[in-house]
């Protein structure tokens, strides 16, 4: 009767469910009285779960219930089911006794440290001006070859703020008559940058503003009696994927300027050879007439930079407005009228010019950069007081250099061992000296 009873309740647990099934077999006289294990989700509610123990292999015959002539001790009571076996539903939290053992969590990847001096870089170049080799190019010869270092030092104060710098230093190796003696090196004016980069981004156009000012370590400024060139700054980045195969950048930059003078007129540089006649129209002084200093200066610039792999080709244009000081009113000694202009004169408060550059880089290594190029910097207007050509004009200073930028902070993580920076550094500084003089 026991054996009847034990296989109808075998197939009613089938027939209910397929995730959680004990079954118990029909008792046998011959096997060891063992309490019967029950694998349930959760302990019935008349009676607490007792000490879990392995599940019987499929080959030992599953353990009878104990007669009823065999006292019962008080430990196995507690886990003992009555002779139907029990099936328990559910998706209970309880754990199976034989369990796989999960795998302790990976650690996270440390965070590497920003690197504070990223970005600093140290462009040099060697320019020649196309007369040099094409003589007949221009109605007199002045060849001219010079090389110029740029140091462009970059410091993060923080997420936000950035800390740039530029100083240039240029040293001609003929005789120009851009320079005044021969051999002459120079500085460009030294100047400090300071950008917010927290500024969120507009149509995916990443803006950048800052402050910067300039102090005259070069001889033109000086001789300008400049004493301070404060001025602003907003930037506007907008990097393109995916463009022939490749990326595009395009960076524009405006910017602003109001420099201080002693004077509103240039001074004499160094002192005269010869001894000046303080007599009639001469004057003594040490100011110079006919050209006014810069009172503001706003300039404008475009890089379009696309990249394919190791290669990067560039242009770059940089358009600037000057509004020089103008002279007071000169009154006539002899009938105490003021001199007036010409009829159909008008003195020039403004003047403009043009920069424009292409080059071509090749990234040798994540320090490392090649590059090949060609810059023209001229006034707007011609001899004759017509636009002039901003790209290429036989009678403009037209140049051709060979460069090398140098990320300072991408080489020391290569001597020091500490891993590869970030190469194919895209060089947006170059500029002519004489176009950040003021």
């Amino acid at each position: 009767m026991k054996r009847c009873t034990s296989l109808s309740a075998l197939l009613v647990g089938l027939s209910l469910t397929t995730a959680s099934v004990a079954l118990a077999a029909s008792p046998d006289s011959s096997a060891p009285n063992k309490p019967v294990r029950v694998a349930q989700a959760d302990p019935a509610p008349s009676q607490p779960s007792g000490p879990t123990d392995p599940a019987p292999s499929p080959t030992e015959p599953a353990p009878a219930a104990p007669t009823s002539g065999e006292p019962a001790s008080s430990a196995a009571a507690t886990a003992e089911p009555s002779s139907s076996p029990i099936v328990v539903l559910g998706t209970g939290t309880g754990t199976p006794g034989a369990d796989t053992p999960q795998s302790s969590a990976a650690e996270p990847t440390a965070k590497p440290k920003p690197r504070p001096w990223a970005g600093t870089s140290i462009f040099g170049q060697t320019s020649m001006s196309t007369a040099t080799v094409f003589q007949g190019q221009q109605q007199y010869n002045d060849p001219t070859v010079d090389s110029s270092i740029y140091f462009l030092p970059r410091y993060s104060l923080s997420d936000a703020w950035q800390l740039r710098g530029r100083l240039i230093f240029t040293y001609e190796w003929t005789n120009s008559d851009e320079t005044v003696t021969k051999n002459e090196p120079r500085f460009g004016d030294a100047a400090v940058q300071l950008f917010y980069r927290k500024i969120p981004e507009i149509a995916t156009i990443k803006p950048l503003v800052g402050l910067s000012v300039a102090v005259p370590t070069s001889p033109e400024s000086r001789a300008r009696t400049l004493i301070l060139n404060p001025g602003l700054i907003a930037q506007f980045a907008r990097p393109i994927e995916h463009v022939l195969g490749g990326d595009l950048l395009l960076l524009g930059t405006l910017s602003y300027s109001h420099p201080f003078y002693r004077n509103q007129t240039p001074e004499i540089r160094g002192d005269f050879p010869y001894q000046r006649a303080c007599l009639g129209g001469a004057s003594c002084g040490d100011q110079l007439g006919g050209t006014f200093n810069t009172s503001d200066s706003f300039s404008y610039s475009l890089l379009v930079a696309p990249s394919w792999g190791k290669w990067s080709p560039a242009l770059y244009y940089m358009g600037a407005t000057q509004w020089v000081y103008t002279g007071s009113t000169v009154i006539n000694p002899l009938d105490g009228k003021a001199i007036e202009a010409p009829d159909g004169f008008s003195p020039s408060r403004t003047r403009q010019s043009h920069y424009f550059s292409a080059w071509l880089d090749y990234e040798f290594n994540t320090w490392l950069t090649g590059e090949v190029g060609y810059f023209m910097s001229r006034s707007a207007l011609t001899e004759n007081g017509k636009y002039g050509n901003p790209f290429f004009d036989r009678y403009q200073d037209m140049r051709v250099y060979l460069g090398a930028n140098i990320s300072v902070d991408n080489l020391i993580q290569e001597i020091t061992g500490k891993g590869e920076g970030e190469g194919g550094i895209v060089r947006a500084k170059n500029t002519h000296s004489s176009m950040w003089n003021f």
